[in-house]
């Protein structure tokens, strides 16, 4: 079953992406949608009668058309994964990863994630505009990084909270143990991207998605420095990049670093550690915060004697 949506652009709408328009008229209607959730769902729009790219421009008194699928049941397991829940509400759940921990499935990796042991916790009460393999999901963290995560667990949060993470309205701040001595305070703008060079690999790259990276250093350490971070926008890779380019690489990181194996972690030294933001729904200020993995404080006092 879908339901078919059509109308005709406003003089209010001229210029804007289609997708974005798509999405305006969708709130109108009362109904919850973003530009990714049209992405992953493949939906196509079309105007005056041909399928156009979601970027096209919106002329005035285009007529646009779509369809939306109702969403499909999701064939993902509900499995026991052992994580910690630090809250959960109607809307939303706060959980802290830990290292080793895939979010969603993918090629590979099509069980025990995050999302599995979601479902199996939370019975299945979890957001669809991810899509089918990413339910709940409205931010993500890497296999090899701890931490908390925000996880929508009905639509109408996820919208939300897709908005407040693009107007950088969610502070993230995390903690990590990087090579060598930072200076006391920094802050590092540089746009990241693909590799060219190793497409496994993200880099700065002059044509990348602008990237800034504020840190403070909270402890110098034998050749190391415990360094706090607070990260302005969220691209992949964005804090192993940006330090690695300084030429101080997260302490454990097979990506970005040598010898990342001499720390003995099961991950990297970086980790999620506290969330600041408003409730998506009841706007209440919230704020949680969560110790260092066992893992990262045994590895600071070895460095710190």
């Amino acid at each position: 079953m879908r339901k078919k949506y059509s109308f005709i652009a406003s003089n209010e709408t001229i210029n804007q992406r289609l997708d974005t328009v798509a999405v305006l008229h969708c709130r109108d209607q009362g109904i919850e949608l973003t530009r990714s959730g049209i992405k992953a769902r493949d939906i196509g729009l079309f105007v005056n009668g041909k399928l156009e790219k979601l970027s096209y421009p919106v002329k005035e008194n285009d007529k646009i058309e779509f369809e939306i699928p109702e969403s499909a049941p999701s064939e993902l397991k509900a499995e026991f994964v052992d994580f910690e829940m630090v809250y959960c509400d109607e809307d939303i759940a706060i959980v802290n990863k830990p290292f080793g921990l895939t979010v969603h499935p993918s090629k590979g990796h099509e069980s025990q994630t995050l999302v599995n042991g979601l479902l199996y916790k939370l019975k299945g009460k979890l957001s669809s505009i991810g899509g089918i393999e990413r339910p709940g999901i409205v931010h993500r963290l890497d296999k090899d990084t701890a931490g908390l995560l925000i996880i929508a667990l009905n639509d109408k949060a996820h919208h939300k909270l897709a908005e407040d993470f693009k107007a950088r309205r969610i502070k993230k701040i995390y903690h990590a143990i990087v090579k060598g001595y930072l200076e006391e305070s920094g802050k590092i703008d540089a746009p990241i991207g693909r590799s060219p060079h190793d497409r496994k690999k993200m880099a700065i790259i002059t044509d990348g998605k602008p990237a800034i990276t504020e840190y403070k250093t909270l402890e110098y350490l034998n050749h190391h420095t415990y360094v706090e971070i607070n990260l302005l926008t969220g691209r992949t890779h964005q804090i192993r990049v940006h330090f690695s380019s300084l030429g101080h690489s997260v302490a454990g990181d097979p990506i970005y670093s040598r010898n990342f194996k001499q720390y003995g972690l099961t991950g990297i030294a970086l980790c999620a550690k506290r969330l600041e933001f408003l409730h998506p729904i009841s706007e209440r200020a919230l704020q949680f915060e969560i110790e260092l993995p066992k893992e990262m404080l045994i590895l600071l006092e070895k460095l710190r004697s």
